[in-house]
This record gives structure tokens, C-alpha cells and sequence, in this order.
């Protein structure tokens, strides 16, 4: 990987940029640890051979190398010495994650290089002062990946996609159907849908949301995919929200938890969208017609 692009760390409240022009802490090396495999292999009675089982995989930490120098600066000792303490302080306060480590499954987001962005906690970082007395500090910065998903940056720096899908207007039927049911709703429910593109190398999985106003009983459809069938109306105001990231799997209306999908809708680890070309549709009742859907995903990559 190169090492020449932006390195960044970023939870809320916190954007934080290597590099000399930024917080005068230099990138000078990185590297990850193997990863550590549980396997639920088993040994045949009497026999030989190994029945094997499933292997679950925990990432191994990454380690991000830095050095904080500013020995060769046309300054006073005392003062090269001060701004080397003051950038080490702002570094241990940034790793310490205050936001990130007191609130239940909260994650800070890595960029290594400018390449791909993983997803962590940082964890008590290491400083070597033997040469603090001349304004020099190296540093050693765990970062304990939560999965071992890494999502690739695009050029123009970001890594989330997006596409949006609209509902037409219902329009009136061209004659009655006797015997009359009442209440008589002369609608006609409609559809359209969206072609989009998906890179990566693995399933990436995704956040739906749903804007009202629109009746229960609506479908988000990824053809060959998942279907989300909603069992509650949304106010014109509402917005519902199916997050099926690893470490969060949050249903919510307006923020608030909600369980809105339906007994005949996909599960939430079932929102994923795989590699290649989709076609997503919303079908449902909508009397403004003015619903709509959004599909979020980050392309995704088996590993840095």
C-alpha cells in the first residue's frame, strides 16, 4: 500500500490528519498483526482425518508508527522541547477516543495512506521519550479493526455510495370493479426503478431508508437480492431506517427505534448487496407521490 496519500484518523468530534504540514506528526511506518482464527474442527473417533468445522476470523491490530521531530528546528532547546511535548499530549488525547470508547459499539474510522478506510477502535498508544529532551518523540498507535472488511477510497477521497429510487404518482383506475369495498381508494399503486453499480470484492452491506409519506405494506426490492416490506405507514415527515452494518443492525423511525419491517421482510443481515450491476424498485402506495428510497453502501474489500 502507499504510503504517500493521507493517513486520518475520524470518530465525532474528532478529524484528525497526519503529517508534518497538519499536527507535525509524521507517518513513518505501519503494519498489521495475523489474524486470529477460531476453528471448530473436531477429531473423528478411531478414525483419520479432521471433520472440519466453521472458522470465525478476529482481525489483527494495526499499528500506525509515527514520529514526532522537531530536533532540527532553528529554535531554543527549551522551546523545540515544548512544542514536541504539546503535539505528543493532542496525540494521546486524540488515541484515547473519549467519544468513541464510553458509548456502546461506537466506531472511529482509519484511513491508511489514502487507500482504504477501516473501522476500529485506537487503543493506548506507546511513546518512546528516550529523545524527548531534543524535540523527539516516537510513537506506536494501535488500532483494533472491529471486522475484517476495508473499504477502498475513492478519488476524490470518499468511500460512500449512494443511489435514490422514486415512487410515480398513483394514477386513477380506468373503470370500477363491482362489488364496490369500502372504504374506495381509487389508486393505483406504481413503480419505478434504478440501475447502480457496485464495486468490491465482497457482499458490502447497506443502510435503506424510507421516506414517507407512504402506506404500510411498501417494498424496497433489490432484483435478485432482498426485498424490505414495511408494516407501519410513514407521515410525510417520517423517515425509516434499516442499518445492517456489522455493529449496529438498527431499525429506527426518525431516529427513534422502530421495528417497521414486516414478518415477510428480509432480515437485517440479509441487506446486503453484492458485488456487480443492481436494479432497485419501490412499490407501494404513496398518495402525494413523493416517497422515495435511498440505498447507502461502501464498496468492500476482504482486508486492507
Amino acid at each position: 500500500m502507499s504510503m504517500f496519500g493521507p493517513w486520518q484518523i475520524r470518530y465525532p468530534g474528532t478529524e484528525y490528519v497526519f503529517g508534518m504540514l497538519v499536527h507535525d506528526v509524521e507517518v513513518i511506518d505501519w503494519e498489521q498483526d495475523a489474524d486470529a482464527v477460531e476453528v471448530e474442527d473436531v477429531r473423528p473417533a478411531g478414525a483419520d482425518g479432521l471433520w472440519m468445522g466453521r472458522d470465525t476470523i478476529e482481525p489483527g491490530a494495526v499499528t500506525v508508527h509515527v514520529k514526532i521531530d522537531f530536533s532540527s528546528k532553528p529554535w531554543p532547546i527549551k522551546e523545540r522541547v515544548r512544542r514536541a511535548m504539546e503535539v505528543r499530549s493532542e496525540l494521546a488525547r486524540v488515541w484515547r477516543a473519549d467519544a468513541v470508547r464510553s458509548t456502546n459499539g461506537e466506531l472511529a474510522e482509519l484511513t491508511l495512506g489514502g487507500s482504504v478506510v477501516i473501522e476500529g477502535r485506537p487503543r493506548r498508544p506507546q511513546f518512546d521519550d528516550v529523545d524527548q529532551s531534543v524535540g523527539l518523540i516516537f510513537a506506536d498507535l494501535p488500532f483494533i479493526p472491529a471486522s475484517v472488511e476495508a473499504f477502498p477510497v475513492r478519488e476524490d477521497g470518499g468511500t460512500w455510495h449512494s443511489v435514490e429510487v422514486g415512487i410515480v404518482a398513483p394514477v386513477g383506475r380506468s373503470g370500477w370493479v363491482f362489488p364496490l369495498v369500502f372504504p374506495i381508494q381509487n389508486l393505483e399503486p406504481d413503480v419505478r426503478s434504478t440501475w447502480f453499480e457496485v464495486a468490491g470484492d465482497i457482499d458490502a452491506s447497506c443502510i435503506v431508508s424510507v421516506y414517507g409519506p407512504l402506506q404500510a405494506g411498501a417494498e424496497v426490492e433489490i432484483a435478485s437480492g432482498f426485498k424490505l416490506v414495511t408494516k407501519r405507514d410513514l407521515a410525510y415527515d417520517e423517515v425509516a431506517v434499516a442499518d445492517a452494518r456489522p455493529g449496529r443492525m438498527t431499525l429506527t423511525v426518525n431516529g427513534e427505534p422502530s421495528n417497521f419491517i414486516a414478518p415477510t421482510s428480509a432480515r437485517l443481515a440479509e441487506l446486503k448487496l453484492t458485488p456487480g450491476p443492481h436494479q432497485v424498485s419501490l412499490r407501494g402506495i404513496s398518495p402525494q407521490g413523493t416517497a422515495r428510497a435511498r440505498i447507502e453502501w461502501r464498496d468492500t474489500k476482504a482486508g486492507i
